[in-house]
């Protein structure tokens, strides 16, 4: 046990000095089902922890989920067709696809996946994506847009573990709504938005498991997101994971296993200013046949703020043949405000922030979830739960009132209609409630609902309801169909005169088909916003209303 611990120390120690990696985030989830035990695998997998669904208030993923053979691709369009814009992802491929689609805006849709063994101990994998809209609105000049997207992923297998190197591209075009100060009109210049973002970097995991061997995970990346003529970031990110597990209480047996997990993070963040942030999360988690514990702690030290110190307690108790779960989980947490976030969220953003030199950090110093999950004679799942948060520089858009631009065809001043931030303290109640039917077989419905409250008079943009409602349906061996209805509640927004308005609500209504017509070959149809509501996620920026897509999908 002493020369455990002591290697632990010593790794911790070492990793503190010197490391160079970003860890993947472990997100423990708890499922109610037939067995509650530790699987050897993956060290942050050994308990199971209670785990809220996330709610983040981000750009709705609103899609009709039409399924691409067994291994899971969709098709990765959204109606809001102005903001599609999502930095640098990484993509989990494992095999060959094509895909192709073409909308009635004239939006072509092309999505080619590949995987490969390049020898026994190598394999590569490869995504390319575009996705564009030619045609403008009746009611918004030079609303065409343009995704394009690359992602390159290795494998390369050792005996002591395995190394993922991986990169990504992003390139995406937008415009902004311009308008004459003077007379008031709108122009059609040619006031194009473009972003680009890419992600490189690398992520070491080590063979074998926790139990009585020190489990490791290290992974650092570089990242570079870029507003053309405007701002750019460049961020640097390092995590490593370290567990260890055993028995020491009650029985030596891996049923019944304690683990101690310690997690380090830096990231360092550019952005005409320097921000860094080093945290260490030291825990200690246990389950038995009926419950499951997590306790911890996170401590953080960043520049020109005070050291950050917050609780990581989870717990959960399992009930009536394990088919009722109470959870609580008490938290807190610092982050760095980037640059890279804020055009995912929003990409019609100033390149000229008023407050970016405050970016700062988003402090989370208390974060409250509790609630209950039960299955229901194995075909119904259902989640009832809360969330109460206390949060510190929070980020929210305004208007910017003094953002111009002039253009060679003439000498007048054009104000760009952009956004800018402002940071705001608040508190937050969140309620949730999900469920998800399996009729049978072939049928399954879910709905989710989201509850907001904040302490603040106007949060803006942040909707104080939201609703999503979908299913799919196998007809037969070759039929298949999906629906979506997907609500955002009343959101206040400032107009470009300083006015508070009210935005209307989100509506919109997504029905899609597959027809299989051989073993690798699908034709498929989407319709999105099929009411045609032109609802805005930001002000003066609408979705492109209703839209068809016919296509194909091939695997080979």
């Amino acid at each position: 046990m002493k020369n455990i611990l002591k290697s632990l120390i010593i790794s911790i120690l070492a990793l503190a000095i010197g490391f160079v990696s970003n860890a993947q985030e472990h997100n423990e989830q708890v499922t109610v089902e037939g067995s509650y035990r530790p699987q050897i695998k993956r060290s942050e997998r050994l308990v199971k922890n209670p785990d809220t669904p996330k709610n983040d208030f981000n750009i709705p993923d609103y899609k009709a989920r039409t399924k691409d053979f067994d291994y899971g691709y969709n098709m990765e369009m959204e109606t809001m067709s102005a903001l599609q814009y999502k930095p640098a992802q990484d993509s989990d491929i494992k095999g060959n696809m094509l895909k192709a689609a073409f909308g009635t805006r004239l939006s072509p849709v092309f999505s080619y996946h590949h995987y490969s063994d390049l020898s026994k101990t190598m394999s590569l994998k490869v995504g390319i994506n575009h996705y564009s809209t030619w045609l403008n609105q009746k009611d918004y000049k030079k609303s065409t847009f343009m995704n394009n997207g690359l992602n390159v992923v290795t494998t390369n297998k050792f005996k002591a573990g395995q190394l993922d190197i991986f990169g990504n591209y992003h390139y995406d075009m937008y415009h902004l709504r311009s308008y004459n100060d003077i007379s008031g009109d709108e122009t059609a210049n040619d006031n194009g938005r473009n972003i680009h973002s890419m992600k490189a970097g690398a992520k070491w995991t080590t063979v074998g498991t926790s139990y009585r061997q020190l489990y490791q995970e290290y992974t650092g990346d570089y990242r570079y997101t870029e507003i053309m003529g405007g701002t750019n970031e460049n961020q640097i990110n390092a995590k490593a994971h370290l567990a260890y597990s055993d028995s020491w209480i009650g029985k030596k047996s891996v049923d019944n296993l304690q683990t101690i997990n310690v997690d380090l993070g830096a990231s360092y963040n550019y952005v005409y200013k320097s921000l860094f942030i080093f945290d260490l999360k030291p825990n200690f988690t246990m389950s038995g046949e009926f419950y499951g514990l997590k306790l911890g702690f996170n401590i953080d030290f960043k520049t020109e703020e005070k050291i950050g110190f917050y609780p990581d307690i989870k717990g959960s108790f399992l009930l009536f043949n394990k088919d009722l779960e109470l959870f609580a989980k008490l938290g807190g947490c610092s982050k760095i405000n980037t640059l890279e976030s804020v055009v995912k969220e929003n990409p019609f953003v100033t390149t000229n922030f008023t407050y970016l030199s405050d970016f700062g950090y988003e402090k989370n110093p208390f974060n409250l979830d509790f609630g209950a999950k039960m299955n229901i004679f194995s075909i119904l799942d259902l989640y009832i739960g809360g969330n109460y948060r206390i949060m510190e520089n929070g980020l929210f858009y305004i208007p910017d009132y003094d953002f111009y631009a002039s253009y060679d065809k003439d000498d007048a001043i054009y104000h760009l209609q952009a956004f800018d931030v402002v940071f705001m303290d608040y508190n937050l109640w969140k309620f949730m409630f999900d469920v998800n039917w399996k009729i049978d077989s072939d049928a399954n419905v879910s709905l989710s609902m989201t509850f907001n409250n904040y302490s603040i008079p106007r949060a803006w943009y942040k909707p104080a309801f939201e609703l999503t409602i979908g299913g799919d349906y196998k007809y037969d061996d070759f039929w298949k169909f999906n629906a979506s209805v997907n609500v955002m509640g009343k959101r206040w927004a400032l107009d470009e005169n300083a006015a508070e308005i009210e935005l209307k609500p989100a509506f919109d209504i997504q029905i899609g088909t597959d027809y299989q017509l051989n073993k690798d070959l699908v034709a498929f149809a989407e319709i999105h916003n099929l009411i045609h509501n032109k609802y805005q996620l930001f002000y003066n920026y609408p979705s492109m209303g209703f839209e068809l897509f016919l296509g194909l999908k091939y695997k080979f």
